[in-house]
C-alpha cells in the first residue's frame, strides 16, 4: 500500500535512521514500510505521525493537493474551519512543497500587496516564538490568547515581543507576544 511515510520524513531532511529511532523501530522495518512491502498498520501510522509530527491522515492521504483550513479577513485575521476534520477545501499544492504544507483562503481586500480576494496562503512550519530570519516578513502569528493573524512580523519596543503589521490600512498591532509562528511559504491566484 503506498504512503507518504519516505516523503514526510525526506522534506524535514532525516535519515532512515533517524526517523527509524523515533518511532523504536530499525532501518530495515522503516525500509520496508515506506516502500510498501511491509503494511503501514493502524499501530505503525500513530508512531509515525507522532514521530513526524503530523495528524495520522498525512501518511495516508494523497499529497497532490493541500488542505484549506480557514479565511483570513479583516486585520489579516484568520478564522479556522475544520481543521481537525480535514479542513474546508482542497487545493493544488505548489511544486517543492513540503508535506505538512495548509492553506488559508484570502477574503475580500485583507491582504493588500501579498494576496487578492480568494488567493491563497500557504504555510507549513510552525514554530514556538519566532525565529530572527522570519523578522520583516509575512508569517502567520499565533497569539497566546488563540487569535491567529497573517501579519509582517518586526520586534516590539519590549524585550520578547513583537509589532504585527498589516499589509493594508489597520494599525499595527504593537509589543504582542507570540505564542507560535509559521512563515507564509507561498501565496497563489485560484
Amino acid at each position: 500500500m503506498a504512503n507518504n511515510l519516505a516523503r514526510l520524513r525526506q522534506d524535514r531532511g532525516w535519515s532512515q535512521d533517524h526517523l527509524a529511532g523515533l518511532m523504536g523501530t530499525t532501518r530495515n522495518q522503516l525500509a520496508k514500510l515506506e516502500g510498501g512491502s511491509r503494511r503501514l498498520s493502524d499501530v505503525w501510522i500513530e508512531r509515525a505521525a507522532k514521530a513526524l509530527g503530523v495528524d495520522a491522515g498525512a501518511l495516508v492521504t494523497t499529497l497532490d493537493d493541500v488542505t484549506v483550513v480557514g479565511d483570513v479577513g479583516a486585520g489579516g485575521r484568520v478564522i479556522y474551519h475544520g481543521e481537525e476534520q480535514g479542513g474546508i477545501d482542497r487545493a493544488e499544492r505548489p511544486p517543492r512543497s513540503s508535506g505538512g504544507l495548509v492553506a488559508v483562503r484570502v477574503q475580500g481586500d485583507s491582504m493588500p500587496g501579498v494576496a487578492e480576494d480568494q488567493w491563497l496562503i500557504y504555510y507549513d512550519e510552525r514554530v514556538r516564538g519566532v525565529p530572527d530570519e522570519w523578522l520583516g516578513k509575512v508569517c502567520v502569528v499565533w497569539l497566546p490568547d488563540d487569535r491567529v493573524f497573517v501579519k509582517r512580523i518586526y520586534r516590539g519596543r519590549d524585550p520578547g515581543t513583537f509589532d504585527l503589521v498589516s499589509t493594508g490600512s489597520y494599525d499595527p498591532m504593537r509589543d504582542e507576544e507570540v505564542a507560535y509562528s509559521a512563515i507564509v511559504r507561498f501565496t497563489q491566484q485560484r
